[in-house]
């Protein structure tokens, strides 16, 4: 999940000179090429060797295995992490044999100064582990909804306030009975505009 950090997952002290280069997963960013070059740096551990560019501008990647690999047991969870400086990881999402593919929310719009590059990675782990990380069916971080979530009551709490009309004990408010729909309508048009509206701070 995109804000997750593992303190667990540290690549420092990996020798990656002499860990062959593998294609385990082929990561997707809509409208550009997909990559598949990566770098073992440890017994369950590999990175992506090309970053990806202007991450700021990525709402969603998709992550795969790729097809034929049969280094992910049925035990096992691929954790897929990413990072914008090396030094701080942060969990995207898993993938298990039942789901080798999933599209993952980044939060990167949000998160990112424009034209930053950010390096993925990924840790094998046994399922149990997987699971306490978080993450939903999909096998993206809960935490990440959680927060979009959290940011569109904000929204409509405050699209709501501005109509109101306080009551004198201040317990209560009266509001427009259309207000709904009214914020419903400008909500789709903001969406329909840039779906990772909610999450860019607020000018």
């Amino acid at each position: 999940m995109a804000g997750y950090t593992s303190p667990g997952f540290d690549m420092q002290g990996a020798s990656m000179a002499q860990a062959p280069t593998t294609q385990p997963f082929a990561v997707t960013v809509p409208g550009r090429p997909m990559q598949l070059s990566w770098q073992v740096v440890g017994e369950a551990r590999a990175v992506m060797t090309e970053p990806i560019h202007a991450a700021s501008e990525v709402p969603d990647v998709m992550v795969a295995v790729s097809p034929g690999s049969t280094f992910l047991r049925p035990d096992q969870a691929a954790c897929i992490y990413w990072s914008a400086d090396g030094d701080t990881w942060s969990l995207l999402g898993a993938l298990w044999h039942e789901r080798p593919s999933s599209i993952f929310r980044t939060g990167w719009v949000s998160l990112l100064a424009p034209g930053a590059a950010v390096q993925m990675a990924c840790s094998i782990e046994p399922m149990e582990v997987a699971t306490n990380l978080g993450l939903g069916a999909s096998g993206e971080a809960v935490e990440d909804r959680k927060t979009f979530a959290a940011a569109i009551a904000r929204d409509l709490w405050a699209f709501i306030t501005s109509f109101a009309h306080p009551q004198s004990n201040g317990e209560m408010m009266l509001v427009p009975t259309s207000v709904l729909d009214r914020w419903l309508n400008r909500f789709n048009e903001k969406f329909a505009r840039d779906p990772n509206f909610m999450l860019k701070p607020k000018g």
